[in-house]
């Protein structure tokens, strides 16, 4: 069911609406969120990816997401985050938690399902036509919105490319235009190319997560 309703690049246009950025396997930070915001018969929800790894309980948070995307299709939005992969799940954290929580035969299948899942999830979604929300950030491969809807899914995520960059890229890059990430893996582009990217693009906010924030005064 999930598999069916995802779609490259989703259009929210149903308020009241909230966006959340990394879980990371933080399932008590979750549902108090989810409390705290309200009904999902109600409410709209975008989920920025990052659901598991480096916390406890990625997979009930993981699980928990699923089924309300199951229950409301049009109110929750799952985006896919960097990891949402095979290769960086595996190293960080939520290979293992599938070994610990289930026996060593199911373990292996478990993951892959999961992964399956991560393979299918939309990269972006747009409100009202204007604000752009996404896990990483744009791309130099990434000359138009319906760019998004051309990655064929489902993918794995590649090494480079337009796929690679929603999910990886960083902005506040301190050169011109693009530059290669201290990540290893992606770009990093100053404040002149999101300002060219809105303006081309006919959008006035982009919306991420990816990062660390500093706390607002």
């Amino acid at each position: 069911m999930f598999i069916k309703i995802c779609r490259p690049k989703i259009v929210v246009d149903i308020l009241p609406l909230s966006i959340f950025g990394d879980i990371h396997g933080q399932f008590r930070d979750l549902r108090l969120m989810l409390h705290a915001t309200g009904d999902p018969s109600d409410h709209t929800y975008i989920f920025l990816g990052d659901y598991v790894d480096r916390g406890p309980q990625g997979i009930e948070g993981l699980c928990l997401l699923l089924c309300l995307k199951v229950k409301y299709p049009h109110r929750f939005f799952m985006l896919r985050g960097n990891h949402e992969d095979y290769n960086t799940s595996m190293v960080y954290g939520f290979y293992d938690e599938c070994g610990q929580k289930y026996n060593n035969d199911n373990e292996n299948i478990i993951f892959q399902n999961f992964v399956h899942v991560f393979n299918c999830m939309p990269f972006a979604a747009i409100i009202g036509g204007k604000i752009l929300c996404m896990h990483g950030g744009i791309s130099p491969d990434l000359l138009s919105l319906n760019d998004i809807n051309s990655i064929k899914r489902p993918t794995m995520v590649p090494l480079h490319g337009l796929a690679t960059d929603i999910v990886w890229s960083d902005p506040g890059g301190t050169n011109p235009g693009w530059s290669q990430s201290n990540r290893g893996i992606s770009f990093t582009y100053d404040d002149a190319t999101i300002e060219n990217f809105c303006r081309k693009c006919n959008i006035d906010l982009i919306v991420r997560g990816h990062q660390i924030t500093n706390e607002l005064s």
